[in-house]
């Protein structure tokens, strides 16, 4: 027989009496430390228990928060043992224990399909051409696994995801990260107007004394595309499935904040995609020209503010100084060496390419300009970095990948459905990151691999 003790005759007053002086001794106890010790290590501290709050939160919506969140702050870094360690390297760490638990005990397998397959032959082929194109493979190595990791954001998704409403969820996590990310750049750049302040800004890569801002990713170009594409997918949802406030205000709030960005790649990709959907829509909904006209009059009115302002002004000279100085136009005139000197790295290594990251291991600035000596750099085109480091071998494979997802997404539209209209607005954010990566590289970053880890659970899940 069991029995329960009654704990209601205990004097009350005694209880809020022995907190009370815990408590004192507590605060002493932490002012002492925190005058006389180094209490670094706390912050640490504090964000592993977060850490690993989220990933036993809901599962796996919390995985896929922390997943979604760390890929997009590649700013932060920290020295590792001599690794540049990222908060996307420290969150697939945990993500791997928890994934790989949550295997064991389930008893859970990744079916691969054909898209699967092609970011497996690209991650082989960064460590074929690490291994045996690279002038100094140790290094090489090290930089291709540091990609593999960023590689690994596109298979923890795969994994997760496992069924279209799932999808849905993971999709709006990663859309309310791109709001947030977006209010957090705006915020700094009205700060750095304002007060001065430098967070989440960078001043001079544009017009010599313009401040651009990259929220907390690496830079104001990464910034631009990575809103730009969260505003289409916002764009698209509105568009074709429902029209609800909501998506607009996420559309207007992440567009600002790619205009902000003062990216050129970036603000003619969106314009480009956000025309495409537009004409996509008008001609499967010839009907509703009251809603069509009105949406229109709103995106006409928000572009014609930005525009007409101050920050227009900006923007026009971006674009007007491209066509008057042409190649010669300080940021393009860099990009254009650096292009020509990967591409004349090319012969003799065209199969494998010379490894990952490897165009720092001959490229110096100092042949052109003698105070940027020792500095690194990257070549800020996808198609031909990936070129470089991996040859045909590794272009191929994400070739392959991007005529499987086209094809797969065209055979979905045939049949009209909010499935279908989600594979649209993924991949019309990944044909975001297409355009723009023309002049940058995000394809060594996790943020892009969850897009894509998206893009590829859509398409499977898509009736065809």
């Amino acid at each position: 027989m069991s029995h329960t003790i009654s704990l209601g005759g205990f004097n009350s007053r005694i209880v809020r009496y022995v907190d009370f002086i815990a408590a004192i001794v507590a605060v002493c106890v932490v002012g002492r430390l925190a005058w006389q010790e180094d209490l670094d290590w706390t912050a640490a501290v504090v964000v592993c228990v977060l850490v690993v709050f989220l990933t036993t939160l809901r599962w796996p919506y919390g995985i896929l928060t922390l997943l979604i969140g760390a890929s997009a702050m590649p700013v932060f870094s920290l020295n590792v043992f001599g690794w540049n360690a990222r908060p996307e390297h420290f969150a697939v760490f945990f993500a791997i224990i928890a994934v790989g638990t949550w295997i064991v005990v389930g008893k859970r397998q990744l079916k691969l399909n054909r898209l699967d397959y092609c970011i497996v032959w690209f991650v082989g082929a960064n460590f074929v051409g690490s291994s045996f194109g690279s002038s100094a493979p140790a290094m090489t190595l090290r930089w291709a696994l540091q990609n593999c990791l960023a590689v690994l954001f596109y298979f923890l998704v795969r994994l997760l995801v496992e069924d279209f409403t799932m999808l849905q969820r993971a999709v709006r996590i990663f859309l309310t990260i791109a709001v947030v990310e977006s209010l957090y750049g705006m915020f700094s750049y009205l700060s750095h107007q304002i007060f001065e302040t430098s967070f989440g800004v960078q001043v001079g890569q544009y017009l010599g004394d313009v401040a651009a801002p990259f929220g907390t990713m690496y830079e104001p170009n990464l910034f631009g595309a990575y809103t730009a594409s969260a505003a289409v997918i916002f764009f698209s949802i509105y568009l074709f499935a429902g029209h609800h406030v909501r998506d607009l205000v996420g559309f207007l709030i992440t567009a600002i904040a790619s205009f902000l960005s003062f990216s050129r790649a970036a603000l003619i990709a969106l314009l480009v995609v956000g025309a495409y959907l537009f004409w996509k829509n008008h001609r499967q909904t010839r009907g509703k020209a009251l809603r069509k006209l009105l949406t229109v009059a709103l995106i006409a009115a928000l572009l014609l503010v930005l525009f007409s302002g101050p920050l227009g002004r900006i923007v026009r000279e971006r674009f007007t100084s491209l066509l008057n100085e042409g190649l010669t136009e300080e940021t393009t005139i860099t990009r254009v060496i650096v292009m020509q000197e990967a591409l004349q790295d090319l012969p003799g290594h065209l199969l494998i390419g010379q490894g990952t990251a490897s165009f720092n291991l001959t490229f110096d600035w100092s042949r052109y300009v003698s105070y940027w000596a020792g500095e690194k750099t990257w070549i800020g085109n996808a198609p031909l970095r990936i070129l470089h480091d991996t040859g045909l071998l590794g272009l191929s494979s994400i070739f392959a990948f991007f005529v499987f997802v086209w094809l797969q997404t065209r055979r979905a539209l045939k049949f009209p459905s909010q499935k279908n209209f989600l594979v649209l607005a993924l991949w019309a954010g990944a044909i975001i990151y297409a355009i723009s990566f023309q002049s940058t590289d995000g394809t060594i970053l996790a943020f892009t691999w969850v897009q894509l880890g998206f893009l590829a659970s859509a398409a499977n899940f898509s009736p065809s």
